[in-house]
């Protein structure tokens, strides 16, 4: 009996790529069990229906995908679980499907397959795929967006937080929609001008700049518009060790804002918050610069 429970747990098991061992598998199973358990303590405290139940098993399908994406981009087995241990429990990831069932879930979905296909792979059908992926995701995102708000924010702390959401809101609901266009247009035409090359580096970077960028620039933005950087950070974080603190205070900040759309305040001031997401947008924008300086 101990010799075949000994060869049980070394042995090592393969499903297409995947080569895993029993206690890979035991472990597996017990993190997704602690992310259903997670998710059903809290569940009841809204409407159960089946947009609630689909966003919740999207919750484990994403946490799959990014471990795919961080093993594709660091080839280590074990921060690729890690990354999918640690989003089955992420808070953020519990409160948005299990709480409120939004449809964010599936919009952050469809930008993290964009992610999969365009920068991890070099077939052009691929990254075509990915694109549309990421364009459908987006779509889904602007079905919700609505410009004409009584206030430039709705939960999450973004910029106007700093210059007074109050003031001005039908001015600024208008003009700043056309600045962030602005600058998203002006950064597509300095990488087409300088024909810088979109590495897989490079497109982590910028997929996280952007995930920060446009919530914080963009009027109006609800609780969960941190959703998509909250798990682009830790997928960044696995890639650069060094950036730990990108994904820890994001995670405060969107935590913050699911704590102030469910209870009406937060431990710290709404404005330090977009402080911080200030501070992280300027160093991941560095990055962004320095790597695109060596190219």
């Amino acid at each position: 009996m101990d010799e075949f429970l000994q060869r049980l747990i070394v042995k090592n098991w393969k499903i297409g790529k995947l080569t895993f061992t029993f206690l890979d598998a035991l472990l597996a199973v017990c993190i997704t069990g602690t992310g259903i358990m997670l998710r059903l303590a809290v569940v009841e405290y809204t409407v159960t229906d089946s947009q609630k139940l689909g966003a919740m098993i999207i919750d484990f399908i994403l946490a799959f995908y990014c471990g795919e994406i961080v093993y594709e981009y660091t080839r280590h087995r074990n921060k690729a679980f890690l990354t999918y241990a640690i989003l089955v429990i992420y808070p953020t990831m519990i409160a948005n499907s299990a709480l409120w069932g939004k449809n964010s879930v599936y919009s952050v979905f469809f930008f993290f397959v964009g992610l999969y296909y365009f920068a991890l792979h070099d077939k052009e059908r691929k990254k075509w795929l990915g694109l549309l992926a990421a364009a459908v995701g987006a779509a889904r995102a602007l079905a919700v967006f609505r410009l004409s708000s009584e206030s430039m924010n709705l939960g999450w702390p973004n910029f106007y937080e700093i210059i007074g959401k109050e003031a001005f809101v039908e001015l600024f609901n208008q003009v700043s929609v056309l600045c962030l266009f602005g600058i998203l247009f002006t950064m597509l035409y300095v990488f087409v001008k300088r024909r810088i090359e979109i590495t897989k580096d490079m497109a982590l970077r910028l997929f996280l700049f952007l995930a920060i960028l446009i919530p914080y620039l963009a009027p109006s933005m609800p609780a969960w518009a941190g959703l998509t950087a909250d798990i682009g950070a830790l997928v960044y974080c696995m890639r650069r060790p060094r950036k730990f603190y990108v994904p820890i205070l994001h995670l405060i900040v969107s935590y913050s804002a699911y704590a102030y759309a469910l209870n009406g305040e937060t431990k710290l001031p709404m404005v330090l918050y977009a402080v911080i997401l200030l501070a992280l947008l300027v160093d991941t924008g560095v990055g962004i610069f320095r790597e695109a300086a060596k190219g």
